[in-house]
């Protein structure tokens, strides 16, 4: 099983890392992670000419009618949500550094366009206000359910971990929607698991402080643990992180 990996370069011999726009078609993982905030910047630096990006057949992404010799970049989007929702459709697993929604209305021909528009959600929710919200989170993160499979993840990286966005527990449907497992000090829900369009969408606050020498390896490591895990069929042999501390750099500084 590979995992397709978007916006975050993260070495794991499973793991297939590409940007947003030039990555492969989604629907041919069974796993995805995706950093949020990197969709953003690749979708501004073509509206706005920062940077050149090309699809994964190597066309130009254009802001503008697309060609023979270029790709527009709402049709390339337009293709991204149908991918995704194929994606979900096939049960694929979606884990996602969460971010609060932020609008790309300079997008030519899509002025509605906004940071989740690829990404299907549950039934009568949307990732925006009044179910996903901005937040501002430094002081780490708990697991509040120990028996999901990204638990673990929060787990290991605990302190260090800064959510930037948190979901509305009171918001009309969201109960019913979600399974909460990560919470801030304050007790919000900043690690959430939801089912969408006949897949799972898992959503986890970054590292605050992610150290693209030291943190990326045994990041990509304990992300691969947390799909094994939650892939994994009911009633099989445990995966080995539940039987064995994983060493985290910088977690024995933590240490009392």
């Amino acid at each position: 099983m590979r995992t397709l990996v978007i916006g975050l370069p993260l070495p794991h011999v499973s793991f297939d890392n590409f940007s947003f726009l030039s990555a492969p078609s989604f629907f041919d993982y069974e796993a995805m992670i995706v950093e949020a905030a990197a969709v953003s910047r690749v979708i501004e630096d073509v509206m706005e000419g920062r940077a050149e990006h090309r699809t994964h057949d190597s066309l130009p992404v254009v802001n503008g009618p697309g060609g023979t010799s270029a790709m527009g970049l709402t049709d390339l989007l337009r293709v991204r949500r149908l991918e995704t929702e194929r994606f979900l459709g096939r049960g694929g697993l979606l884990a996602c550094f969460a971010y609060s929604d932020a609008p790309h209305p300079g997008v030519d021909g899509f002025p509605d366009c906004r940071r989740y528009s690829w990404l299907p959600a549950p039934s009568g929710l949307s990732y925006a206000e009044p179910w996903l919200l901005p937040g501002f989170g430094h002081r780490g993160a708990e697991a509040s359910d120990p028996s999901h499979p990204f638990a673990h993840y929060v787990g290991l990286y605990g302190s260090r971990l800064a959510f930037r966005a948190h979901f509305d527990e009171q918001a009309p449907g969201a109960v019913e929607a979600m399974r909460v497992f990560a919470r801030s000090p304050g007790g919000a829900a900043v690690g959430v698991e939801v089912t969408a369009g006949g897949g799972t969408i898992v959503f986890i606050p970054p590292l605050g402080d992610l150290d693209m020498g030291r943190d990326r390896m045994p990041l990509a490591q304990t992300l691969a643990e947390c799909i094994e895990a939650a892939l994994q069929p009911s009633g099989e042999t445990p995966p080995h992180w539940m039987r064995k501390e994983t060493a985290i750099p910088g977690r024995e500084e933590e240490e009392p």
